[in-house]
């Protein structure tokens, strides 16, 4: 009688870990700076983070923000909560609509908004426990007189 109980405490708590809903982290907390060919910020300009966790959701999502007299935003960290069950069927469908190339997991990007052109992209990930994620774009306005540049 007593292996019974194993067994069930044992069936128990994989049925636990397969439907458990854990937090997942998504994207982590960006610090983003725009700023342009000179190295002046540039202010009150749009910045568009999207992302999705493939496995557990079906559509990716949008924030967007403009940045501050400092050309500075900054973007929370995007987390959801997702069973491992959820996230396997879910990686089956996602494979399933968009075919085998695609990769089940966290996608995200952080892009500027508006008639710019990105030159160059730094990130630095400094930290050892609580990372910090921190983003310069350098830019360039589009001419509207020369539409080859963008």
């Amino acid at each position: 009688m007593r292996k019974h109980w194993v067994w069930w405490a044992a069936g128990v708590a994989v049925l636990v870990l397969v439907f458990y809903p854990k937090e997942l982290m998504v994207v982590p907390a960006y610090r983003v700076t725009l700023e342009d060919q000179f190295g002046k910020p540039l202010v009150h300009a749009g910045v568009s983070e999207l992302w999705q966790q493939t496995s557990a959701e079906r559509q990716e999502n949008l924030a967007q923000a403009f940045t501050n007299a400092q050309g500075v935003v900054e973007f929370p960290e995007r987390a959801i909560r997702a069973s491992l069950a959820r996230r396997m069927v879910g990686c089956f469908a996602y494979l399933a609509r968009e075919g085998l190339a695609a990769t089940c997991g966290n996608r995200w990007s952080i892009t500027a908004a508006g008639d710019y052109k990105e030159l160059d992209r730094t990130e630095t990930v400094t930290g050892i426990f609580r990372k910090e994620h921190s983003l310069v774009l350098t830019l360039k306005q589009c001419d509207l007189n020369e539409p080859g540049v963008c």
